[in-house]
């Protein structure tokens, strides 16, 4: 059986993402959650996109499911790009979290909850963030 997610039931009151694109803190009534993106070996991830909910906060979370992303292909930068999605739903609408990962196609990426029971950092810290905060008033 699945481990329900540390956000449901919990009331986020505003949303922060660290500077360098590797890292959530959900500042809730309940306290804190910090949720990190996550590289296999040899490649990368970053949150690219946040979209939050239409009627604002504060907001109830009643679900956090994967969400499937289109695949719009690859950038000139990186050999192959991975499209991950997080979609919270709660009781003033969606907050969807898009995310990305660049390898050369073996490797992928994850968000990290303070529940998940694995390594965090990628082999080599590619993905520790220096959390650095600032505030998400507007879909970024």
């Amino acid at each position: 059986m699945m481990e329900q997610n540390i956000l449901i039931n919990r009331t986020i009151e505003k949303i922060q993402i660290a500077e360098d694109k590797l890292a959530i803190n959900f500042v809730t009534s309940e306290g804190e959650v910090l949720v990190r993106v996550d590289a296999d070996c040899c490649s990368y991830t970053w949150i690219e996109h946040i979209e939050l909910p239409a009627l604002g906060f504060p907001a109830l979370v009643v679900a956090v499911n994967d969400l499937e992303m289109p695949d719009l292909g690859n950038m000139e930068e990186y050999e192959v790009i991975a499209y991950y999605g997080c979609k919270i739903s709660t009781d003033k609408g969606d907050i969807v979290i898009d995310y990305r990962n660049s390898s050369n196609g073996y490797y992928g990426g994850s968000l990290s909850w303070p529940t998940d029971d694995y390594y965090y950092g990628g082999v080599y810290s590619q993905a520790v963030s220096e959390n650095n905060w600032i505030d998400v008033v507007k879909d970024i």
